[in-house]
């Protein structure tokens, strides 16, 4: 996936966070780097699940379970470089 579309699509999953989530933030204060764990994001199992399904059906894709527990889910980046796989992964 190239830079440019990497971007756009980290925009999207960061849009999808927020919303799922219901921060009141904006998407410049949710850095790649970020942990999915810290007080800005504050996601648990459950959250994630919701997250997932939600950026399931934004891009219209299948994440596999083998896919989460593989991609070791620690920042903002790490969600959307495994997004970003998955995507690659089934062609779209």
């Amino acid at each position: 996936m190239d830079r440019a579309k990497e971007l756009d699509l980290a925009t999207q999953i960061k849009d999808v966070m927020i919303s799922v989530l219901e921060l009141n933030i904006g998407r410049e204060q949710l850095d790649e780097k970020v942990s999915l764990y810290s007080p800005i994001v504050g996601l648990d199992s459950l959250s994630l699940l919701h997250i997932l399904v939600a950026i399931e059906k934004r891009f219209d894709i299948e994440i596999d379970d083998e896919d989460v527990m593989s991609a070791e889910l620690r920042n903002v980046g790490s969600l959307v470089h495994m997004i970003s796989g998955v995507i690659d992964a089934k062609g779209h």
